[in-house]
């Protein structure tokens, strides 16, 4: 297979791209057995059967998380970032690590019992992937420190609509010397008698920072451990920390797309996804494939995959673009398993419209990722409407978490926010500079989501790529239409907090 291949020093044999090229291969892999898994009819299993393979599936979701975060940390490169922040559904969430753990926990000869509070919130902003790290933690040490009973999560709303989620076992609680060695690198006391490092709880506490959640620990009164994480409402509530980024699903009845992917099994998950959507869908196994079927007609979404043999995705990308030349372009997704920032930018300045990475998760994040490059690109078929300055729901919502006496500031700050973007904007053209575009649309891109703009959301992230890649012919086309999307949410912001805090001026 050929691909963009790691970056940045040339030496392939150098410690940073081996770990590149081993992180490729890693992520490949585990897309095998996630799509494999996916494509696996499972309701004709026995329950335990079922069982063990949905724990194989989360086990292998986490793994890519993991698999990432090893290669940030081996490379120097930053972690992977979605091309937006995305909420996460708690019940489903909790379901999973139920599903999980309740096998672990019977093959220890436990019980685990999740006990849900009604009043849980649908969603949470929290990083999923810190969130399940912390969990599989706790839960693992409550596991293996308990020679019999059962292992219980629960999961309620504190004081203050904090999210607690506790852990407690039977097992024989924390000695005075493991309490005074408590969150310690490596600081399981050396006369405990039990196996293993004491990493757990370290790596709770850092991960538990940098969610900024709290970790309480604690000697059950009849016996066990009790380990509780506490997220405060600004670290779990949707639409502050993290906007809202759930949306219907794409409707893709009637339209053409290609899908170029050498791995059957991808390939066949790609098409049931597509399917599902509605897409009219063209298959092929390899870039001399797909460049041939792009020469021969226009399709309304390409899918590419990056390491492809016989021609490479970016080759792929790359021709179109250049036989596309003034005309209407296709939207391009590019599908890989290379995940350094390095490797995006030379997919983007290939000409993609968005990048998924593998494995792909679910059908929502594919979705989403579709919808997204539709977006920069629309199709004859899409229409022009530019839609609300601002999603009234998020607005609301963001104005219910300030409260108040503090929501007229928030409003106040929102609308400064945009002129100070719309400024930079305007002096960034005027004086031909890029790095100020791309540090302005940059801002853009999470002001525009906070209050659920996705259209101006969307064109700023083409402003931002455009920017980086001295792209000045789409700069110029963009940002005329971004600086309008801009002034016409400023306005409707200011009429906002003149209609909602006008009784309160007055007075």
């Amino acid at each position: 297979m050929t691909g963009p291949g790691p970056r940045g020093d040339g030496d392939a044999q150098s410690p940073r791209n081996r770990a590149a090229m081993l992180g490729h291969d890693m992520r490949a892999a585990i897309a095998d057995i996630l799509g494999g898994l996916a494509l696996a009819d499972l309701s004709s299993l026995d329950p335990e059967s079922r069982l063990q393979l949905q724990r194989v599936q989360s086990s292998a979701e986490q793994l890519v998380r993991l698999t990432d975060e090893t290669l940030a940390l081996v490379t120097g490169d930053d972690l992977p970032r979605a091309d937006r922040p995305v909420q996460t559904s708690l019940g489903p969430f909790l379901d999973r690590i139920a599903a999980r753990w309740l096998a672990h926990a019977d093959a220890r000869g436990l019980g685990f019992r999740l006990d849900r509070a009604d009043d849980l919130p649908a969603e949470i902003g929290t990083d999923p992937a810190a969130l399940e790290r912390i969990l599989s933690n706790m839960i693992g040490n409550a596991v293996k420190y308990s020679p019999a009973g059962e292992v219980h999560l629960r999961v309620h709303l504190g004081p203050q609509e904090s999210l607690c989620l506790r852990v407690r076992d039977t097992g024989p609680g924390f000695s005075e010397a493991a309490m005074a060695r408590l969150f310690d690198f490596a600081g399981r006391p050396e006369d405990s008698g039990q196996p293993g490092t004491g990493l757990g709880l370290h790596i709770v506490r850092e991960l538990a920072q940098r969610i900024r959640a709290q970790i309480q620990v604690a000697n059950g009164a009849e016996g066990g451990a009790e380990v509780s994480l506490i997220l405060p409402r600004r670290s779990w509530a949707p639409g502050v920390e993290v906007p809202s980024a759930a949306a219907d699903l794409p409707d893709l009845a009637g339209r053409s797309v290609l899908v170029a992917e050498d791995n059957p099994t991808n390939r066949l998950l790609v098409q049931q996804m597509l399917e599902t959507l509605g897409a009219e869908i063209t298959l092929v196994e390899d870039g001399e494939e797909a460049a041939e079927a792009l020469a021969d007609r226009r399709f309304d979404l390409v899918l590419v995959d990056i390491e492809m043999p016989r021609l490479s995705g970016i080759d792929v990308i790359r021709r179109l673009r250049a036989a596309e030349g003034c005309g209407p372009a296709s939207p391009v997704l590019a599908i890989t398993a290379f995940v350094l920032s390095a490797n995006r930018d030379q997919i983007y300045d290939a000409g993609a419209d968005g990048i998924l990475a593998k494995p792909i998760l679910s059908l929502d994040a594919f979705g989403e990722a579709i919808a997204r490059v539709l977006m920069k690109r629309p199709t004859s078929g899409d229409g022009a409407e530019t839609g609300a300055p601002f999603d009234r729901l998020h607005l609301d919502r963001l104005l219910a978490l300030a409260g108040p006496e503090d929501g007229r500031e928030l409003l106040r700050r929102m609308r400064e926010d945009f002129g100070t973007v719309e400024r930079g904007l305007d002096e960034g053209r005027a004086r031909d500079d890029l790095a100020l575009i791309r540090t302005r649309t940059h801002v853009l891109i999470s002001l525009a989501g906070a209050v659920g703009n996705v259209i101006l959301q969307a064109e700023a992230e083409a402003l931002n790529a455009a920017a980086r890649s001295h792209d000045r012919a789409t700069v110029a086309r963009l940002l005329p239409m971004v600086l309008h999307g801009v002034a016409r949410l400023r306005a409707a912001l200011g009429g906002e907090l003149d209609a909602r805090f006008a009784m309160e001026a007055a007075g």
